[in-house]
C-alpha cells in the first residue's frame, strides 16, 4: 500500500523528472544516516563493552600480578588500566586504580610517588563523598608519611581516618588505625601514648576476634616494654602472641631471644634463635635463616665460641651472596670482622671490616658505616695503633653528627642501638685523645658528648642545622684519610652489583695501613700531639668569650669520667687548657656520687642538726663532700689560684650532674664560698655575656592546695599544695611591683604558657620532677592538676625571659645512677625555648627552706647582683643561718647565662 501512493506520487507530479535524481538521493541519505546512526550507537556500546571487559580483565590480570608479588609487572598492567579508566572518565574507578598504584609504590619503598597517588586517589573519593573509601586512603597516607619520618602530618591523617571510621562505626578499621597512631607515639619515643593507643586497639580486636591484629598489637607492645627495659612484661607479650600460634611466630621468637641476649642469659637467647632458626627452614624463608643465623652466631660469640660463631655467619653470608642481599651482606661481613678481631686475627679482620665499610658507603647505609668505622677504629687500637684509631673514631663521629643533622626525629629502631654505642664512641675517643695529650680536641668530643646525650634522650634536636659541628681531622689525618678513601675507593668499583671482593684487593688496603708511608704519618703525628697548638674553633670561641668578659675571672671546667680514671679539663681565658688526670675507677667515684647525694638529701638529719641544736655541721656531708673536691679541684686548684678564678662555669659529665658542685668541701669552706658557680648544658650552648639591667617583669605561679595522685611511666607521684608557696610568691610580688600572680585553681598550664613571652622573670612554686628514663616522665605540676612534659617545653616561646625558676623540683636517684641526661634535657629545652638561664632544684627542700632562699636570692637580683652572684649570696646567707646544712641551700643549680 505504501508502495502505491509512493508510486501515484510520482506519476502525478509534472515536475517529478526533475526533482527526481534530488529527492530519491535525500531520501537515501536519510535512510542511510539513520541505519549509520543506529550502527554506530550500536557499534559505540559493543566497543564500550568490549573496552570494559578488556579493563575489566587488566585489573583481574594486575590483582593476580601483585598477589603473586610480581610489583612491577602489577605496575604496568594498573597504568594501562589507568589509562583506558581516564577515557572513560569513571571517576569511581580512577580513584581506585590511582589507590592501586600508590599501594604498590609504598610496598617497593617508593614513599613519594606512593603518596602522590594516594593524594590524588583521596581527591576524587572526597569528591564522591564515599567515607568508607576517604578512610581508608587517609590511613594509607598516614602510613606513608610515617615512613617518610614526616610524623606530625601522619598523626594529622590518621586522626582524620580514625574520626572518620568511628563515625562509621567500623570497629575492625578503628583497631588497625589506632594501633597505626600508636606505632607513630612509639617511634617518636612517646611511650606512654603510644601505650595508651596499643591497649584501645588491642580491647577492639579482642572484641571482634580479629586475631590477624590482636597478634600484630600484642607484638607491638611487646616492642615497647623492651625498649623501656621492662623486659619481663615484653616477653609475657610476646609468648600471648606465640599462643596465637601467628605466621609471624618466627620474628616474636627473634624478638624474645633478642631480649635474653640483652640480658646476658645467652643459653635462653640461643634457644629462642634456634627454635626461629627451625621455623625459617621449615617455611624455606632464607631472608630469615640468614637474619637468624647472624642472631646465632652473635651468641655464640659473646660466649667465647668463636668457631661456632664463624661457622653460624658464614653459613649466612652464603646465603646472602646468593640472595643478592647486599644489606644483609654487609651486616655478616661486619659480624664475621668482629669475630676475627675478637680471635685476634687482626689483618682477616680489618680486610671483613673493610669489605663491610665499602658496601655501607655504597649503600649510604649511614648508620652502618658509623658503626663500621669505629669498629675499625677499635681493632686499630687493639693494634697499638692509637692515633690511627682516632682517625676512625673521628670519622664515625663526623657520620653521627651527620645523621643527628639529617633526623628530625629519632626513630625508636635506631634509638636502641644509638643508646648503647654512641655514648661509647664518644668516650672512648675522648679517652683516646686525652691519652696521646690531645686536650684540646678532645674538649670539643666532650660538648659533642653532650649535644648527643641529648639528642638520644629527647629523640629530637631542635636546633637549626647551622649549629651541628665535627669533629675535625688535622693536616696529617686528612692526608691519610684521603689516601685511605681513594684505595678505598679503587678497591670497591662497580661492587654493589657483583658478589664479592676479592681478597688480594682487600689485601691491599691492610699493608697500605701497614706500610712505611702511613708509619710516618703517625709518627708525625705523635710529635705534634705534645705540641698541640690551637684548632678547634669551639674552643677558640670560646676562649674568645672570657677573654670578653675577663673582669669576670671565669674558667670552664669538662670532668670526664671514665671506667678506670676521672680526667679534667681547665680552660681559662689566656691559657691553653689545663688537663690532669685523676686515678679512680668509675665504680669507686660512682659510690661516691651515691654517697653524697643521699647524706644531702637527709631530711631528717639535716632539721636535726640545723634547728635547735646550735647549728652543729654534719661531718657526713662534709666526709663525703671532701672526697669528690679531692678528686674533682684539688688536682686543678694550684692553676684555679693563679687564674685568680672567681666564677666556674661548669659542665659536668654523667652522674656528676645528681650532686651539685656548690657542696664540695675543702676541709674548712663549701665551695660556694669560694667560687660562684654557674652550669651550663653544652659550650657551643653557651653565652656568657653579661646582660644589661633590666626592670624586673615577673610571672609567678603557685601550687597552693589540692591532692595530686597520678602515675607517670612505671613511678606513682603523691602531692599536695604548698603553703609556702603562695607566700613565696606573695614576697616576690612585694619586691617587684610587676609581678603577675597566678594562685591556686589560676596557675594552669593555659595561662601561664599563654603569657611568659611578656615577662623576663617566670617563676614557678610548683612541683616538678625530672624523671631519669623519657621525656613525656619528667613534667611540671599546675595548679588545675595538668602537667607540661620535657616535650611541651620545647614549644613555649620564651624569646624575652631572661630566667627561668623551678623552686620545688626533684631528681629521683636509685640505687643505680643515671647519667643525668633529665636534667641536661630540661636545660637544653629551656634554653632552646628563648630563655637565657634556668634556677632548679636537684632535690625537693622542704617549703620553709625554700621560701628562704628565694627571699635571699631575689634580694640580691634587686641589688643589681648578676644571677650566678646571686645565688652565690644566698647560699652563702643560709650557710650562716639555721638552715646551714647543704639539704637547704646546695640544690639549687644554676643552669645557662649567670652573668
Amino acid at each position: 500500500m505504501r508502495n502505491w501512493k509512493y508510486f501515484r506520487l510520482i506519476i502525478g507530479t509534472g515536475f517529478f523528472f526533475i526533482l527526481c535524481p534530488f529527492l530519491v538521493t535525500e531520501k537515501i541519505y536519510i535512510h542511510s544516516k539513520a541505519i549509520a546512526e543506529q550502527t554506530t550507537k550500536y557499534s559505540d556500546r559493543l566497543t564500550q563493552e568490549n573496552l570494559e571487559i578488556k579493563v575489566q580483565q587488566l585489573d583481574e590480570k594486575a590483582t593476580q600480578q601483585f598477589q603473586n608479588g610480581e610489583l612491577e609487572s602489577a605496575l604496568e598492567t594498573w597504568q594501562q588500566v589507568l589509562e583506558i579508566r581516564n577515557q572513560q572518565g569513571d571517576r569511581f574507578h580512577i580513584s581506585s586504580t590511582l589507590y592501586s598504584i600508590a599501594t604498590i609504590y609504598k610496598q617497593q619503598y617508593k614513599y613519594q610517588q606512593a603518596l602522590e597517588y594516594y593524594q590524588q586517589a583521596l581527591e576524587i573519593r572526597q569528591q564522591l563523598g564515599d567515607q568508607d573509601l576517604i578512610a581508608a586512603t587517609l590511613h594509607n597516607i598516614g602510613t606513608v608519611y610515617y615512613h617518610l619520618s614526616q610524623y606530625p602530618q601522619a598523626l594529622e591523617s590518621l586522626n582524620q581516618a580514625l574520626v572518620i571510621r568511628q563515625q562509621l562505626g567500623d570497629r575492625t578499621a578503628i583497631s588497625r588505625t589506632l594501633n597505626e597512631i600508636a606505632i607513630i607515639y612509639d617511634t617518636q619515643g612517646r611511650y606512654s601514648q603510644s601505650l595508651e593507643f596499643y591497649q584501645e586497639a588491642l580491647k577492639i580486636a579482642k572484641q571482634e576476634k580479629y586475631r590477624a591484629n590482636i597478634s600484630a598489637i600484642l607484638s607491638n607492645m611487646g616492642l615497647v616494654y623492651s625498649q623501656l627495659g621492662q623486659y619481663e612484661q615484653a616477653i609475657n607479650f610476646y609468648q600471648e602472641v606465640l599462643n596465637t600460634n601467628p605466621p609471624t611466630k618466627a620474628k616474636i621468637l627473634n624478638n624474645i631471644g633478642a631480649i635474653y641476649r640483652h640480658l646476658k642469659e645467652f643459653p635462653k637467647a640461643l634457644e629462642f634463635y634456634q627454635q626461629a632458626l627451625a621455623i625459617h627452614r621449615e617455611n624455606q624463608d632464607r631472608f630469615g635463616i640468614a637474619t637468624t643465623l647472624d642472631n646465632i652466631g652473635t651468641i655464640y660469640r659473646e660466649q667465647g665460641k668463636n668457631s661456632q660463631a664463624l661457622e653460624s655467619h658464614q653459613e649466612a653470608l652464603i646465603i646472602r651472596e646468593e640472595l643478592g642481599d647486599k644489606e644483609g651482606q654487609a651486616a655478616t661481613l661486619h659480624h664475621i670482622g668482629i669475630v676475627h678481631r675478637e680471635s685476634d686475627r687482626h689483618p682477616d679482620a680489618l680486610q671483613f671490616l673493610t669489605h663491610t665499610l665499602i658496601i655501607d658507603r655504597q649503600l649510604g647505609n649511614q648508620d652502618g658505616e658509623r658503626i663500621t668505622l669505629a669498629n675499625i677504629g677499635k681493632l686499630l687500637e687493639r693494634k697499638n695503633h692509637p692515633q690511627l684509631a682516632i682517625i676512625f673514631y673521628k670519622q664515625s663521629v663526623n657520620v653521627t653528627e651527620t645523621i643527628r643533622k639529617n633526623l628530625k626525629v629519632l626513630p625508636a629502631e635506631q634509638q636502641k642501638s644509638y643508646i648503647e654505642s654512641v655514648a661509647e664512641i664518644y668516650r672512648t675517643l675522648a679517652d683516646l685523645l686525652l691519652q696521646e695529650k690531645r686536650a684540646i680536641e678532645a674538649h670539643q668530643i666532650l660538648d659533642l658528648l653532650k649535644e648527643q646525650e641529648i639528642f638520644e634522650y629527647m629523640g629530637n634536636l631542635n636546633a637549626d642545622e647551622d649549629e651541628y659541628t665535627e669533629s675535625p681531622l688535622l693536616e696529617l689525618e686528612k692526608i691519610f684519610w684521603k689516601k685511605y678513601t681513594q684505595l678505598m675507593n679503587e678497591v670497591g668499583t662497580n661492587q654493589v652489583d657483583e658478589q664479592n671482593i676479592s681478597s688480594e684487593k682487600l689485601l691491599s688496603i691492610h699493608n697500605f695501613i701497614d706500610s712505611e708511608e702511613v708509619a710516618k704519618i703517625v709518627s708525625e703525628l705523635d710529635e705534634n700531639a705534645h705540641g698541640q697548638k690551637l684548632t678547634s674553633d669551639l674552643l677558640l670561641s670560646l676562649k674568645y668569650e672570657l677573654q670578653e668578659h675577663q673582669e669576670k675571672n671565669t674558667v670552664v671546667l669538662y670532668p670526664l669520667l671514665l671506667e678506670d680514671r676521672l680526667e679534667l679539663i681547665l680552660v681559662s681565658a689566656n691559657s691553653d687548657p689545663i688537663h690532669r688526670t685523676v686515678s679512680v675507677t668509675k665504680e669507686e667515684f660512682n659510690q661516691a656520687i651515691l654517697k653524697l647525694r643521699v647524706r644531702l638529701t637527709n631530711r631528717n638529719k639535716a632539721q636535726s642538726l640545723s634547728r635547735g641544736n646550735n647549728n652543729q655541721p654534719d661531718r657526713r656531708v662534709m666526709e663525703a663532700g671532701a672526697k669528690l673536691y679531692n678528686w674533682l679541684i684539688k688536682p686543678i686548684e694550684p692553676h684555679l689560684t693563679i687564674m685568680n678564678a672567681k666564677t666556674i662555669v661548669y659542665a659536668p659529665d654523667g652522674p656528676l650532674r645528681y650532686v651539685p658542685l656548690a657542696a664540695l668541701y675543702d676541709g674548712e669552706k663549701w665551695l660556694v664560698e669560694k667560687f660562684k658557680i654557674n652550669n651550663i648544658t653544652t659550650a657551643s650552648f653557651m653565652d656568657l655575656t653579661p646582660k644589661t639591667e633590666i626592670n624586673p617583669l615577673v610571672l609567678a605561679g603557685a601550687l597552693t592546695e589540692g591532692i595530686y595522685n597520678f602515675q607517670v611511666g612505671k613511678k606513682n607521684f603523691d602531692f599536695e599544695g604548698l603553703p609556702f608557696a603562695g607566700v613565696e610568691v606573695e614576697k616576690l610580688a612585694t619586691m617587684f611591683s610587676q609581678t603577675n600572680k597566678l594562685l591556686g585553681n589560676s596557675f594552669t598550664k593555659k595561662a601561664m604558657v599563654s603569657q611568659m613571652d611578656n615577662y623576663n622573670i617566670v617563676h614557678f612554686a610548683t612541683h616538678a620532677a625530672f624523671v631519669n628514663g623519657h621525656p613525656e616522665e619528667s613534667f611540671i605540676l599546675f595548679g588545675d592538676g595538668s602537667r607540661a612534659s620535657l616535650r611541651d617545653v620545647k614549644d613555649w616561646d620564651l624569646r624575652n625571659v631572661e630566667l627561668v625558676v623551678l623552686s620545688a623540683c626533684q631528681t629521683g636517684v636509685g640505687k643505680q645512677l643515671g647519667n643525668g641526661v633529665e636534667i641536661l634535657g630540661f636545660a637544653y629545652q629551656i634554653q632552646e625555648a628563648g630563655a637565657s638561664a634556668t634556677l632548679a632544684t636537684l632535690w625537693r627542700v622542704d617549703d620553709q627552706g625554700t621560701h628562704e632562699f628565694m627571699n635571699d636570692f631575689y634580694a640580691a637580683l634587686k641589688n643589681g647582683a648578676t644571677k650566678s652572684e646571686a645565688v652565690q649570696k644566698a647560699q652563702i646567707s643560709m650557710i650562716n643561718s639555721e638552715f646551714n646544712h647543704p639539704y637547704y641551700w646546695a640544690p639549687f643549680i644554676l643552669i645557662g647565662n649567670g652573668f
